[in-house]
């Protein structure tokens, strides 16, 4: 069982460090767009800064990269299912639910807006 749970726990580093990837590259990418929209001075009526689609394209990120962290703390659970693993793991769960659900919303908004 020992050799299940290391091959179990090095899985779920590997989702943590595809999570944090896609938390990277989302930040990379806003960074840049968001640079090159101030540099450019490309202002629209409807969105001044020219951000909108910057943050619809950032909290996409960032929704992707939470939902690969729950499934790291899920499997992590499941390897030591002591009561204050569970605890835990229900904590996060709810933080990034409530935080996934916000920032769904908002992405939501934004495309609304956009069309």
């Amino acid at each position: 069982m020992n050799q299940i749970e290391n091959v179990l726990d090095y899985i779920a580093q590997i989702i943590e460090l595809i999570s944090t990837g896609i938390l990277l590259t989302g930040f990379g990418k806003a960074a840049f767009g968001f640079v090159k929209t101030e540099l450019s001075g490309a202002f629209r009526t409807d969105d001044p800064n020219g951000l909108s689609l910057i943050r619809l394209q950032l909290g996409t990120y960032i929704l992707l990269g939470l939902d690969f962290y729950i499934v790291s703390d899920i499997i992590h659970s499941m390897i030591r299912p002591e009561l204050n693993e569970l605890v835990s793991l229900a904590v996060i769960v709810v933080m990034r639910t409530t935080i996934g659900f916000f920032l769904g919303k908002e992405i939501a908004e934004i495309k609304r807006s956009e069309e």
